[in-house]
């Protein structure tokens, strides 16, 4: 997995804790397809001290470059790629379909060439949607695609994950759902994480606070970037 995109286990289950701020540091990148040099933003230390609504993490280094895009091509750096996957990537950003997906926020990009590598059913590609939801939240709530093809990769994963883990990902899953009117579905999910033995507390009362947010999802302290304050 890159260093730029972060393992969804880990993501969901660091719950808050004190936190001291990241110091940016400086780091010069290669596009991998048509070599450009450019700069991201990265930091020796991060903490996480809190989650939003759609449970994405507020850290102490926000400021970091989570997704490098190569300047010129649009091009999403969501890993490190192989001298063969890159072979085939450089005719892929020749196309009128990377020209297509060139038009989607970078997240939803990366997902479309993750596509075009056979990625899907990994933790790769859910990973990409997840981070979708949670930085480019207007965007990827706004598209039925977005949404679906979330929940698709999200199949396996939820029968691969461990016990401590599933719930976590019922319950974002499932705000998921009630952010867009699907609340059928976002209650099954929501259901599933509050049965399972292994939920914590906190996770309960952002369940809770989910289903409180059903009435009126657009309200203040319901939106995808409020911050959850159990």
């Amino acid at each position: 997995m890159s260093r730029y995109v972060a393992a969804v286990c880990s993501l969901v289950l660091m719950l808050p804790n004190i936190s001291f701020g990241g110091i940016p540091t400086e780091e010069e990148v290669i596009c991998p397809v048509g070599g450009e040099k450019f700069t991201v933003i990265g930091t020796m230390s991060c903490s996480t001290m809190g989650r939003t609504m759609s449970f994405r993490p507020l850290t102490s280094c926000d400021f970091v470059t989570r997704l490098p895009v190569c300047p010129s091509n649009g091009f999403p750096m969501y890993q490190e790629f192989s001298g063969e996957q890159i072979t085939s990537l450089e005719k892929f950003t020749k196309t009128d379909e990377f020209e297509v997906l060139r038009q989607l926020p970078p997240w939803q990009r990366a997902y479309g060439i993750a596509l075009n590598l056979g990625q899907s059913g990994t933790e790769t590609a859910f990973n990409l949607l997840l981070s979708a939801l949670w930085y480019e939240s207007g965007e990827f709530l706004e598209s039925e695609e977005a949404v679906s093809q979330l929940m698709k990769e999200a199949e396996d994963i939820l029968l691969r994950a461990d016990a401590e883990t599933r719930p976590f990902l019922n319950a974002i899953l499932g705000y998921m759902l009630s952010a867009v009117g699907r609340f059928d579905e976002a209650n099954i999910m929501l259901n599933n994480a509050a049965s399972a033995q292994s939920a914590p507390d906190y996770l309960l009362q952002y369940i809770s606070a989910i289903q409180a947010c059903q009435s009126d999802m657009a309200q203040e302290g319901c939106r995808p970037n409020d911050s959850f304050n159990p």
